[in-house]
């Protein structure tokens, strides 16, 4: 039996055990009987057959609707309808979750004016002083995220003659979010250029990267690869807005440490202890060195690590979950902090060199 014809009849064993049905068809027959006076039971047994036929070709081509209109009800993300002056008119499932919980029956409450106007342009197609954008990015402080929001205007009118909106957003904080870090981490590679007379006299190279790091990170581990291959460095970590610096600390080429694991495999590492049933489980898999743990002195919940030539880092505790855009700020922040220490050796070398007996 062909799956279309197995639903069909699906829909139609339903409707036939529907009561409500056979209440219907028996009111029918007896205004039919009564004003007919003709008792039999084809004015009975035709409205029960037609009921059926009729509910069950309805559910069966609208069968998906269900599913169409749970769609949005679902998301996490807000979509909704508006009148033109941003007032809501409709939102269901995690939406209405949403403004409820803020108490929200304005969207200018939620977002800028400027995002508000806009969503008005995109629905109207009515541009300024350029075109209507297609869509627009708007940051909520209410829910501390950023959205990509697009609208377009509905034939809906609910009893009056007021244009409606329906409109659509699109959580895209993490790429915001990188997007912002990008920038920031361009500044910091300016910052290193303009610094680097001043980091080959004080030496100071590990400090610089550490309070860049420690925005985003509650400690660092920066280390050097030494003519045994063995890394050593220092951990920094913020305490009472200042950052502390710990003993040098040397990793054994041989440990299992993920430091030495990526060096090891030639590629980014990264975990969560969510991801783990309890501490000591996060702790087996990933070894960290008990002299970087008591140094840092608090539950290590995530960490990311990467190398460069004779440069290992690994930073501890992010802010929040470490995505694939975090992997590829780290990467890339790791490259620019190794050019840096490069140059750095290098004038070393040309002051050494200028001086007389290398002194």
């Amino acid at each position: 039996m062909k799956p279309e014809i197995k639903t069909y009849l699906e829909f139609a064993l339903k409707e036939a055990t529907n009561f409500q049905i056979y209440v219907t068809a028996a009111v029918i027959g007896f205004i039919i009987c009564f004003f007919t006076f003709n008792i039999s039971l084809v004015p009975f047994i035709v409205p029960l057959f037609v009921q059926i036929i009729a509910k069950t070709n309805i559910r069966y081509r609208q069968r998906h609707l269900n599913a169409l209109v749970e769609l949005p009800a679902q998301t996490k993300d807000p979509v909704f309808i508006m009148d033109m002056k941003g007032k809501i008119i409709l939102s269901v499932g995690k939406t209405l979750d949403i403004f409820k919980k803020h108490e929200i029956d304005n969207i200018q409450h939620f977002i800028d004016t400027n995002a508000f106007e806009s969503i008005i342009r995109m629905a109207t197609k009515a541009p300024l002083q350029e075109a209507s954008p297609y869509s627009v990015e708007a940051y909520s402080k209410i829910v501390q995220k950023w959205y990509e929001i697009k609208a377009t205007a509905t034939g809906i009118r609910y009893g009056d003659n007021e244009q409606k909106v329906l409109v659509w957003f699109q959580d895209i904080s993490l790429r915001k979010t990188y997007d912002l870090r990008l920038k920031d981490l361009l500044r910091y590679s300016d910052s290193l250029i303009d610094s680097l007379k001043d980091l080959v006299k004080t030496g100071s190279e590990f400090e610089h990267l550490s309070s860049f790091l420690l925005k985003d990170y509650k400690a660092v581990f920066i280390t050097r690869a030494d003519k045994d291959k063995n890394l050593a460095g220092y951990v920094f970590k913020n305490n009472d807005d200042k950052i502390e610096k710990s003993d040098a600390i040397i990793i054994h080429k041989e440990s299992l440490a993920p430091i030495n694991i990526s060096r090891k495999k030639a590629q980014i590492i990264s975990d969560d202890l969510q991801f783990y049933n309890s501490t000591e489980d996060f702790l087996r898999k990933n070894p960290l060195d008990p002299r970087v743990l008591d140094f840092i002195g608090i539950p290590i919940e995530n960490f990311i690590t990467y190398f460069e030539a004779d440069i290992s880092i690994i930073a501890f505790n992010f802010r929040s979950t470490i995505t694939s855009n975090e992997k590829r700020f780290f990467e890339i922040l790791v490259n620019i902090y190794r050019t840096m220490v490069m140059l750095v050796d290098l004038e070393k070398e040309i002051i050494n060199s200028e001086q007389p007996n290398g002194r």
